[in-house]
């Protein structure tokens, strides 16, 4: 099949001192068997060797990668948009600077979307490797919802897959709604994607493991106590800029605030339990069934930590 005939693919990759991982990042693009892909790389002022790394790897594939770098950080959720902005292709999925995709699996993403042009976002598994044992902690799938649908599936419900989520360029907002956030925003942008397909647009679970998402001791997950408040604040700028799907939105803010409140209350961090179970209750509406059914959720996976011994 030439190029020409299958719509050009994206790889958004964000890096800020990546230096460890960006060059097994980057091969795991190329090993894939999809061939009209750009990867798209935006560094924000690593002070490490990674824009050392992606530079020799721009002079092997001048014509596949594009390397944008800030001068100053700005943080992970202004270098995303700067970096997904920057993508030329019909439809983008994101790589995290210290992730890989698995082999030969992003081909299929794409025909999924070309034969359905209704789904906005096609999302898959992912496993999740504690990086220095290498040994694979959990699937997504153990902890989250996996559904496909329309707009009240995606937006109500909690679906932490953010990593395999490929969605259409067209539907990239023109302007960053989440300006004072700045590392927490992927679950809301997802969510926005959704709102702006809306009548119409549907979210679509491949069940097909595509990532291997790295968990080590300088993810943001890790060195952010605030990461998971600014995830909420994020979904309620969408209730004030969207108040049609404010209800619905809701729900993925309950879910969210319960598996927070377990992760905290294992670390002793009260002042951020009292905020995620006020913040989850209030979401609810204080109605015990909606919350019941996020607390049972939140207690499953906070089991599934301590088993892991991952709690972050």
């Amino acid at each position: 099949m030439w190029q020409n005939d299958i719509p050009l693919l994206s790889i958004a990759i964000i890096t800020c001192n990546s230096e460890k991982f960006i060059g097994s990042a980057i091969n795991s693009v190329f090993a894939q068997d999809y061939s009209n892909i750009e990867i798209v790389i935006s560094d924000d002022a690593s002070t490490d060797d990674t824009i050392k790394i992606v530079t020799r790897y721009t002079k092997s594939h001048p014509d596949k990668i594009k390397l944008l770098v800030a001068a100053k950080n700005m943080g992970a959720v202004a270098n995303w948009f700067k970096c997904v902005r920057a993508c030329s292709g019909k439809y983008i999925i994101g790589l995290g600077g210290d992730d890989e995709f698995y082999p030969n699996m992003i081909s299929r993403q794409v025909a999924i979307m070309e034969n359905n042009p209704d789904i906005a976002i096609c999302y898959a598994d992912a496993s999740v490797f504690y990086t220095p044992t290498q040994k694979e902690l959990y699937r997504l799938s153990d902890k989250s919802p996996s559904k496909s649908g329309g707009i009240e599936v995606a937006l109500s419900d909690s679906i932490y897959y953010s990593p395999t989520m490929m969605f259409r360029k067209s539907l990239v907002p023109k302007e960053n709604s989440f300006i004072g956030i700045r590392h927490a925003a992927d679950l809301a942008f997802y969510k926005e994607i959704m709102i702006l397909s809306a009548p119409h647009g549907t979210i679509y679970y491949l069940p097909e493991l595509v990532y291997k998402y790295q968990k080590h001791d300088t993810n943001i997950t890790v060195t952010m106590t605030g990461y998971r408040r600014e995830h909420i604040e994020a979904i309620k700028l969408l209730q004030k800029k969207y108040p049609k799907y404010s209800e619905y939105l809701n729900g993925s803010i309950y879910d969210f605030c319960c598996v927070a409140f377990f992760k905290n209350l294992f670390k002793f961090r009260f002042k951020d339990v009292y905020y995620f179970l006020y913040t989850g209750l209030n979401a609810s509406k204080g109605n015990p069934f909606k919350f019941f059914r996020a607390l049972t959720w939140g207690m499953r996976f906070w089991w599934l930590c301590c088993m892991n011994r991952i709690l972050r």
